[in-house]
């Protein structure tokens, strides 16, 4: 896999700071096991030990840690809801953990009846996922769920035969005590719409106070943002660029993220140059060079904080190797700031020792 780095750290990089925009309000996924509180300052991810770690926005400092649970689900009036590893010998149980944002400490504990050969895997496996999300609901969470497995057949399937089993499901639960409050699941016909989409970039039109916007071209071609207010009457259309691939909006919605091919891929001309701007305004933030076309990110004050994939490289004759990460760099700078490893949740990825 191509190495992910920025321009400042071997060509250096151009800066064209205009200001930075309030956090928003809400939580939000920034990938599957990594959901940010910009307004509190916290980001709250899945590592590779199994355990469930807070991390300072602003420095990357680790605030607490909780063995109690393996992935955050959800965020909301300082309560984390989260899922519990599964164990060795599967069941069909989905548990779950109410955590106090704040400090990490368990609150409560519930745990979801599933259907017949559903199983609350924690990280992909063999063909099969599991996703859930939970979110506030007045006094409630309502956790949502959906899996997916791949059926394996001893000869080639009949036309008509089955390939894949999808199941999905929801409760409701009070968090106060972990009691379930309502329950429902079953197998359905397909995925469901809300799960297409799930950890990837938010699809256009992308909506951020009172604008919704999207882009027309790229490609290689003019990049041109086409914006309309809260009564859909158009705002005047910004040229983002002139030669851009495509364009990829922050996962707050609040930034978009213009690709353009302008190196080499050389160690001194990274191959893609980020340009970033508001995407109410068109303002444009910062630029910066990698050898990534785009990646999961977001702008938190100063910083442009994204996804770093696994990816290797040579560092005088000797291989590096660097896992999955959240990486944060100083947009008026350059400067990278810092780095905090998460855990792989796709097949394959490492998965914690038993506990």
């Amino acid at each position: 896999m191509k190495r992910i780095f920025l321009a400042a750290l071997a060509a250096g990089m151009t800066i064209a700071a205009t200001g930075f925009a309030a956090p928003p309000s809400s939580p939000f996924l920034l990938r599957h096991g990594a959901i940010i509180d910009s307004a509190g300052g916290s980001g709250y991810i899945a590592k590779p030990n199994g355990t469930i770690d807070a991390v300072d926005l602003a420095s990357g400092r680790t605030l607490w840690t909780s063995a109690d649970a393996a992935l955050p689900l959800g965020l909301d009036q300082n309560l984390l809801v989260a899922q519990v590893e599964e164990k060795p010998r599967a069941t069909e149980q989905f548990h779950l953990a109410i955590l106090d944002a704040a400090g990490g400490r368990k609150l409560s504990e519930a745990t979801i009846t599933l259907p017949g050969g559903v199983r609350a895997l924690v990280a992909d496996d063999k063909g099969t996922s599991f996703r859930a999300t939970a979110e506030r609901e007045g006094a409630l969470f309502l956790v949502s769920w959906y899996y997916q497995e791949n059926l394996v057949h001893a000869l080639a399937p009949k036309p008509l035969d089955p390939t894949m089993l999808f199941f999905a499901g929801s409760a409701r639960i009070n968090p106060q005590t972990g009691k379930i409050v309502t329950a429902d699941g079953g197998q359905v016909t397909d995925v469901p719409g809300r799960w297409k989409m799930y950890g990837s970039p938010p699809a256009a039109p992308w909506q951020t106070g009172s604008v919704s916007a999207r882009t027309e071209g790229g490609r290689g071609g003019p990049l041109t943002l086409k914006r309309t207010d809260a009564a859909g009457r158009p705002l005047p259309d910004q040229a983002l660029s002139k030669g851009a691939l495509f364009a990829v909006a922050s996962a707050d919605q609040r930034h978009l993220l213009a690709s353009e091919r302008v190196g080499d891929g050389t160690p001194d001309n990274p191959e893609y140059r980020w340009v970033v701007f508001f995407i109410d305004t068109a303002a444009r933030t910062s630029e910066l060079r990698s050898d990534v076309s785009a990646t999961p990110f977001f702008v938190f004050n100063d910083s442009l904080i994204f996804e770093s994939r696994p990816h290797g490289y040579l560092r005088a004759g000797v291989r590096v190797d660097e896992p999955l990460a959240m990486q944060a760099v100083r947009l008026s700078t350059g400067v990278p700031q810092w780095k905090v490893e998460l855990r792989d949740l796709s097949d394959g990825g490492h998965r914690p020792p038993a506990r």
